[in-house]
């Protein structure tokens, strides 16, 4: 006698037992919610905009850094991406996410809104690599390099309080000559520009004595903007005109004759957006 297998056997209403799964699995699938997906007029499926909450949980709360990330960028282009409490997010991941990926796009996230408030945090975190700080993790390069370019949007645009010059300008001159990231130090050297005060003209002289071009042209370009006057990249020439001049900052904002296209002071392009 030919016995059936045991996908061709049947229930007691004669229907293939294989057919009542799939119609039963089939059933479960049609009745689960979407999620967040649903149709269009098309027909076609695409994914309901989250809110700011469901993007501040992600943020949060993510199991996985690229998901915390994402949640960050995505509360950074919602419509309260830069109220006061988002910016507290912000400060918060910065300060304490144990990936510095997502600690760095929280501090981007900053630029657009920075102002005085943002300062302290932005401080601390280019000096948690050797600084102790009970609510900061230590920072990475990258994070310190970001904090860095938030600072510099602050000052540029004078987002900061007139209380707060003092301890910016001597955080900028402790990292100029201690931060062992080129591109952390880049970033000092400009905003260093922006304060017409000693001793930054003699540090800027001294960290154009390293062997790196880059670093060498930035002093440059800074002492340019502070003074007024070049002496092409040779730090002994800086030093000797500092010793012998009582006011350098007399010509400051003026271009000097002889001064190359690529030595005058530029201007700072944001890259954040994305």
């Amino acid at each position: 006698m030919r016995r059936h297998s045991p996908e061709q056997s049947r229930d007691q209403k004669g229907a293939p037992r294989g057919a009542c799964l799939r119609a039963v699995l089939l059933s479960i699938l049609v009745a689960a919610p979407l999620s967040s997906c649903s149709k269009n007029t098309s027909g076609a499926w695409f994914e309901k905009p989250k809110t700011s909450r469901q993007w501040l949980d992600i943020a949060l709360e993510a199991s996985t850094p690229d998901e915390r990330r994402r949640g960050v960028m995505g509360l950074s282009r919602s419509a309260d991406g830069q109220t006061d409490w988002a910016m507290k997010v912000y400060d918060t991941i910065a300060r304490t996410d144990k990936d510095t990926m997502v600690r760095t796009t929280a501090v981007g996230a900053m630029w657009p809104a920075a102002n005085s408030e943002q300062v302290p945090v932005l401080l601390k975190l280019m000096q948690a690599d050797t600084q102790h700080y009970e609510d900061v993790k230590p920072a990475a390069a990258p994070l310190r390099w970001e904090a860095a370019r938030v600072l510099l949007a602050i000052v540029n645009d004078y987002r900061y309080r007139d209380d707060q010059r003092p301890e910016i300008v001597k955080v900028l001159l402790a990292r100029l000559s201690s931060d062992p990231d080129r591109n952390v130090k880049l970033t000092i050297i400009e905003t260093l520009s922006y304060f017409a005060e000693n001793p930054i003209p003699a540090a800027l002289a001294n960290v154009m004595e390293e062997n790196d071009f880059a670093i060498q042209s930035a002093a440059e370009r800074s002492l340019i903007a502070l003074t007024g006057v070049t002496h092409h990249h040779i730090a002994a020439a800086w030093k000797t005109w500092l010793a012998e001049t009582k006011n350098p900052f007399e010509k400051a904002g003026q271009i000097p004759e002889g001064t190359a296209p690529h030595d005058k002071p530029r201007k700072w392009k944001w890259e954040w957006g994305w």
